[in-house]
């Protein structure tokens, strides 16, 4: 709140005032029309000497997938659509939270709940499929067999820890990017309007600090979207892999 109004939860307050519609679900809806727009403009202009944006979107593809072929192994490839779609959105939702009267998607635990549990339904389900039910449980129970009480605890709760995880993760570097940035925001503004010499030399350092932290923000913000989607390549790896063993 620091940062200004959010414009989009203002422009949706304008046109539909009786409705009210969580800010960060909008601003997922906004990555998500951002996204298909100019996916929608890079696909149906499509040639064989690619322009920028085809050669922009035809780059990150073509790091995706190598990177899944690495990471989840030969059947990596075949889930491109889920891995681009979870990075690209991260990474957009990352950096919209860096522009004034934007908010980042990504800050929310509940739009990063609703990615990790699909990633961990996307795991459990090839596993099931692969193992078989029977195979599935028996992997849940050992070996060895005569500890299946303690490991399927374990197991189990290796489940449920995994979406906890990537949620949480990526919570919190955004979240910390966000108090930041809004920390910076309050500071040049109480030293701005406070009597002083002294409290005018002091704006100076939030000034200096706020493009720094903006940077950072953008680092961070590609790593995180490259660590989530690196680790719903390696949970979905490890159910084929487990499978040839």
């Amino acid at each position: 709140m620091e940062e200004g109004p959010i414009w989009i939860r203002e422009l949706w307050h304008w046109v539909s005032p009786q409705f009210t519609i969580p800010t960060e679900l909008l601003s997922s809806w906004l990555v998500m029309v951002i996204l298909l727009v100019i996916g929608g403009l890079a696909g149906c202009r499509a040639t064989l000497r690619p322009g920028k944006l085809q050669n922009v979107f035809e780059m990150a593809l073509e790091y995706v997938r190598e990177l899944s072929l690495k990471i989840a192994g030969p059947e990596g490839p075949r889930f491109l659509p889920l891995f681009a779609t979870l990075f690209m959105f991260i990474l957009i939702g990352n950096w919209s939270g860096l522009i004034p009267g934007f908010m980042s998607p990504t800050a929310n635990l509940n739009i990063n709940a609703g990615m990790a549990l699909i990633v961990m339904v996307s795991t459990e389900f090839l596993n099931v499929k692969h193992k078989g039910p029977v195979g599935y449980f028996k992997h849940l129970c050992g070996p060895p067999y005569w500890l299946a009480p303690l490991f399927f605890l374990i197991r189990a709760m290796e489940i449920f820890t995994r979406p906890l995880s990537l949620t949480m993760r990526l919570f919190g570097n955004m979240v910390a990017k966000e108090i930041i940035l809004a920390v910076l925001v309050y500071l040049i503004t109480l030293f701005f309007f406070a009597h002083g010499v002294v409290y005018k030399l002091l704006l100076i350092v939030p000034l200096l600090l706020r493009p720094g932290i903006v940077i950072l923000g953008a680092l961070v913000g590609f790593v995180q979207a490259m660590v989530f989607t690196a680790l719903a390549m390696f949970y979905i790896g490890t159910a084929f892999e487990q499978h040839h063993h």
